[in-house]
């Protein structure tokens, strides 16, 4: 007969391995919280390392670097939901209308609710001193709903809810008033948030108006 010792092993060596597997997630959620109310620069390795509870050489067996670790946060956190809605995106056989608005709240739930606000507000006030970050976050996420919504236009077109041109806008004009609105309660702290789901409605409608057929 085993002993308690013996009998305790396989289940304390299990506890181990999920704790393992955990400390990545674990790291990126403790990174997030400082980048929301230190950011980015006066964060160090040392601060996420104590929010995380583990030593602060743990951390490089995961990530090479903070800026490693941004980079590895975006991909846990933002890309693959983006890739998601653009799936989701692609499988709404609905007028163009519902299709952009669906699309623009999933992104403002993923990034108010999924907390994917920090990057965008890190990237804001302090891109200019980590270009690389931001060349990497405009390649790998902001491309990501570009890509969607010129996608969304183009099948707008072809469905005849668009007129022809609409092929050829910058998506950048159709994203950047529902990133503003999803961003509004961060950036400008105090001052009252306005009713998001209205405001999306409406410049889906100021949308539809230009670019719709008549």
């Amino acid at each position: 007969m085993q002993d308690g010792r013996q009998d305790k092993t396989p289940t304390g060596g299990k506890r181990r391995q999920r704790r393992k597997d955990a400390r990545p997630a674990e790291i990126i959620a403790a990174a997030m919280e400082l980048w929301k109310d230190k950011g980015f620069a006066a964060t160090r390795l040392e601060d996420v390392a104590r929010g995380a509870g583990v030593a602060k050489g743990t951390i490089y067996l995961y990530f090479a670097s903070k800026e490693a670790l941004f980079e590895a946060a975006v991909e846990d956190r933002v890309i693959g939901n983006m890739d998601r809605a653009r799936q989701a995106a692609d499988l709404l056989d609905g007028p163009t209308e519902d299709v952009l608005l669906a699309f623009f709240e999933r992104i403002r739930s993923e990034m108010v609710e999924g907390g994917s606000f920090i990057f965008l507000k890190v990237l804001l006030a302090e891109g200019h001193r980590f270009p690389d970050l931001v060349a990497r976050y405009e390649a790998n996420v902001l491309r990501r709903g570009f890509d969607t919504v010129q996608g969304i236009l183009r099948r707008g077109v072809a469905r005849g809810d668009l007129r022809p041109e609409a092929a050829d806008v910058d998506p950048r004009l159709v994203m950047a008033p529902a990133m503003m609105l999803s961003l509004w309660g961060t950036v400008f702290q105090g001052v009252p948030v306005p009713d998001v789901h209205l405001l999306l409605r409406q410049h889906v409608t100021l949308l539809l108006g230009s670019l719709g057929r008549d």
